[in-house]
């Protein structure tokens, strides 16, 4: 399986933000939108990195002035970004985020932006293969035509 076919499923939208924002915008924006990782930009439209929940922990320690605090001061730059692309497979893209330690990964088609896939997106994809995977085997258990012919072994 392919990063492109969880992103078929998923969608391709890109939650941003600009990297003048606050703090305080940003996680009432990851609050309203039930995510954990926006992309940054900067004034000319290009991005300059990701900020995600963990990357929010590391302000706490100046929590008196987090309605001042910039987004551009605690992302993770854009030449520290970790990214897989549109057909990369997922074993290579869940690999990634093990090793790096991160939970989302942008995903590049063409070198650009084409959406951003979560840990979660891996698991409940790997897991939709799997379940697929085993009412295929008890269909030709059972002597049954398996009715997904796409699936990958």
């Amino acid at each position: 399986m392919l990063v492109k076919d969880v992103l078929k499923n998923k969608g391709t939208t890109v939650i941003t933000i600009k990297q003048d924002e606050t703090l305080c915008n940003l996680l009432e924006l990851l609050t309203r939108k039930k995510i954990g990782s926006v992309i940054v930009y900067d004034d000319k439209n290009e991005i300059v990195g990701i900020i995600t929940e963990k990357d929010i922990l590391k302000c706490f320690g100046d929590k008196e002035n987090l309605k001042y605090l910039q987004v551009k001061d605690y992302m993770t730059p854009k030449d520290k970004l970790i990214i897989a692309t549109v057909e990369d497979d997922i074993q290579y893209a869940m690999n990634m985020m093990i090793s790096h330690r991160i939970k989302h990964l942008p995903i590049f088609k063409d070198n650009k932006l084409f959406g951003i896939i979560s840990i979660g997106d891996i698991v409940k994809a790997q897991l939709k293969q799997t379940q697929l995977r085993a009412k295929t085997y008890l269909d030709l258990l059972k002597g049954e035509v398996p009715q997904d012919k796409n699936l990958e072994f």
